[in-house]
């Protein structure tokens, strides 16, 4: 036998319970908001946040009276979950512990559609649940005496038709009136808000602080027609009191600059896919410096779901074999597909096969970028090498005719040299120099091993006594410098004065007792053992060297 369900069933304090749990952020409502205006296909969307009331203004297709009066609907929804972002119908409550009214205006782009007017008494209703749950506390009433839910959205709802002068464009407005105090302080300042809002609503790049905006941008869009894929951005406008600005995507060249002055190089695109099926486009602009970017908030990957963010960086980081490379890292992975749904929370997809299948293409992804990373750390470690080599070559090579009388020094001239053959020839064979380089690579080899063989002929002759200054061994020198190709001047690259500075320029992070016992290690062992402080940073750039190959090497 059939349950005969009533509406008194269904208590009203659900509302609260549902919104509380989904909205804990005020700035929720706002994502919310602007989500229905993009699910509306808006183009531009206007928040305002002032003392006491907060609007966003969209110029979508609007509602006619039918779909405002849905719109009341909790738990239902007419929109396409294929489609659009929102499409649980509990959206339209995220404001419902923040303002004491919420009111709706819209017009519907439809022929001879009038304006209509959606109003919630949001204060009156949270005072019918808080009046009901002290009362039951006290034992003053039951549970069968509690309003339903329906009750108390009929009696504190109440839909209007405006004359055209009251609201005479298509789109929405929703007004937040009579703030919370409280929330009214977490929505009021500026930076804040709209750094949560470049995160996750679908705005466009900026062109002229974003070197890559268009490339990207383009990219996306190519992708998503090729597929049959609808994908939209919006132009948002924020302002704050009397604060105003457009917002966009929060990633700028600055970025990268504050990262040891690093460059975004040109971003990377891999599609997103597994099994036969398509999730959508991933693209990551790593730092040029090698090193992390400098803002925690925008270190690695995002997912996002029509534009808006799923979860947050942290989520996806555990995909990454190595975080140092995620970190270094500025992307996004931008699902496409419209069979996979986000949950209600927006911290994860609803769980199911696709999404199974999804993480395992976002395993592929992942390896991808840290592979283009671990190539971009051995080509520029070897850019660096490689220039290092040719100095000091050409040094080697100016400085063995001022000690043809001294074979000690000589002999350290000799192993520097075949340490630096060494170093440029096993990258050689590995294939771990750039192509544009490898002609240089294959030049600093030879002239090493034309080197090495000329500081043996000397250092021999000298032991036989038979080692002679000649005036044209100078001349000589400068022949065979100018063989080697030329260096760019750069600016030296600041050299760490103790084992703590080292570790930092490589990125290690330590704990504060970490860093006591490197301490220790560099005054008990490193610096005992340093003849002078000459000699201690020549053994700090030794282990500097054998870090860095045995991290790339990994």
């Amino acid at each position: 036998m059939s349950l005969n369900v009533t509406k008194h069933d269904i208590g009203a304090e659900i509302v609260s319970i549902l919104t509380k749990g989904m909205y804990p952020d005020p700035r929720d409502a706002l994502r919310e908001y602007v989500q229905n205006g993009v699910d509306a296909g808006a183009k531009n969307i206007d928040i305002k946040i002032r003392v006491n009331s907060v609007v966003v203004e969209d110029d979508g297709h609007g509602m006619d009276e039918k779909t405002l009066r849905n719109a009341v609907r909790l738990g239902i929804s007419d929109k396409n979950p294929q489609i659009d972002v929102g499409f649980r119908g509990i959206g339209i409550y995220s404001a419902f512990h923040l303002c004491d009214q919420l009111h709706i205006y819209s017009k519907s782009t439809k022929k001879e559609e009038v304006s209509g007017l959606l109003i919630f008494n949001f204060k009156l209703m949270r005072d019918v649940i808080d009046q009901q749950r002290e009362e039951r506390a006290k034992g003053k009433i039951t549970g069968e005496q509690l309003v339903d839910l329906q009750s108390l959205l009929q009696k504190h709802t109440e839909l209007k038709a405006l004359r055209p002068e009251e609201f005479n464009k298509f789109g929405t407005r929703v007004e937040m009136i009579g703030l919370e105090s409280n929330f009214f302080k977490s929505l009021s300042k500026f930076e804040d808000i709209a750094e949560y809002l470049r995160q996750v609503v679908p705005l466009h790049f900026n062109p002229d602080k974003f070197k890559w905006a268009k490339i990207i941008e383009d990219k996306i869009f190519e992708l998503s027609k090729k597929h049959d894929i609808e994908f939209n951005l919006i132009n948002l406008t924020l302002q704050v009191n009397t604060q105003i600005e457009k917002l966009y995507r929060p990633y700028t060249d600055e970025i990268f600059k504050e990262s040891d002055n690093g460059e975004p190089l040109e971003p990377l695109f891999k599609e997103v896919k597994s099994g036969g099926e398509f999730f959508g486009v991933a693209w990551g602009s790593l730092n040029s410096a090698r090193k992390k970017i400098s803002d925690k908030k925008l270190r690695g990957f995002l997912i996002t779901k029509q534009g808006f963010a799923i979860g947050d960086r942290s989520h996806i980081v555990k995909y990454f074999s190595r975080n140092t490379y995620f970190d270094r890292y500025i992307g996004e992975i931008i699902v496409l597909n419209q069979n996979l749904l986000p949950n209600a929370a927006r911290t994860d997809f609803e769980t199911s096969p696709l999404r199974s299948l999804f993480y395992e293409a976002l395993s592929e992804v992942a390896s991808y970028y840290n592979d283009e990373a671990n190539k971009h750390q051995e080509f520029t470690l070897a850019d660096e090498q490689l220039d290092d080599a040719i100095n000091g070559l050409k040094e080697s090579q100016a400085n063995i005719s001022y000690y043809t009388e001294n074979t000690e020094k000589l002999l350290d001239i000799l192993i520097e040299v075949r340490r630096t053959y060494d170093l440029i020839n096993g990258r050689l064979d590995r294939k771990a120099i750039r192509s544009e380089r490898v002609k240089d690579g294959e030049k600093v080899v030879k002239f090493a091993k034309e080197l090495e063989k000329d500081i043996q002929r000397i250092i021999d002759q000298h032991r036989k006594k038979k080692a002679k200054r000649t005036e044209s061994l100078e001349k000589e020198s400068i022949k065979k410098i100018k063989k080697l190709p030329k260096v760019e001047h750069k600016e030296p690259e600041k050299q760490p004065e103790n084992l703590l500075e080292l570790l930092e320029s490589l990125d290690i992070e330590l704990s504060e007792q970490l860093k006591v016992v490197m301490e220790i290690i560099d005054e008990k062992y490193i610096q005992a053992i340093a003849s002078n402080k000459a000699d201690y940073l020549s053994l700090l750039m030794d282990l500097k060297r054998n870090i860095e190959e045995r991290i790339s090497g990994e």
